[in-house]
């Protein structure tokens, strides 16, 4: 694992994520980046239910370096490295297991939404707080 990712996630590459060329379809990785997601926040934000006061995805970018193919044993890694007000970006990797090879990036914007308003809202402190105990001195704070 990357040092300054502390959140890392074993993937499995089913059947169905495979497509005619024989890879991992592009349309696949983002399942595989929100499994980082879920584990991030179940480590650092475990109460967010989705329900009340939950994230949203903004902006997603996904660069694809190395294609994954079936038998692969993949894990990905996730951090947050900038927190903002109502925002924050996080940064997955999608790394082979057994060679160490950086098959994708990701850096995906999210923000914290009040679902009962339907509006983006200001992170609570008690989620600053965490994250900023979690990240250390990595994270940068706008």
């Amino acid at each position: 694992m990357s040092a300054a990712f502390k959140s890392k996630v074993p993937i499995q590459v089913r059947f169905n994520d495979v497509d005619i060329i024989g890879h991992v379809s592009n349309t696949v990785y983002l399942n595989y980046y929100d499994a980082g997601k879920m584990d991030y926040f179940d480590l650092v934000i475990p109460e967010i239910d989705f329900s009340g006061l939950a994230v949203v995805g903004a902006s997603i970018k996904i660069d694809y370096l190395k294609p994954i193919f079936m038998r692969y044993n993949i894990y990905v890694e996730t951090r947050i490295s900038v927190l903002g007000n109502k925002s924050f970006t996080m940064e997955h990797l999608l790394i082979n297991s057994d060679n160490g090879d950086l098959l994708s990036t990701c850096t995906a914007v999210v923000v914290c939404f009040d679902i009962k308003a339907q509006t983006s809202c200001v992170i609570p402190d008690d989620w600053r707080k965490r994250i900023i105990e979690f990240e250390g001195e990595q994270l940068i704070i706008k």
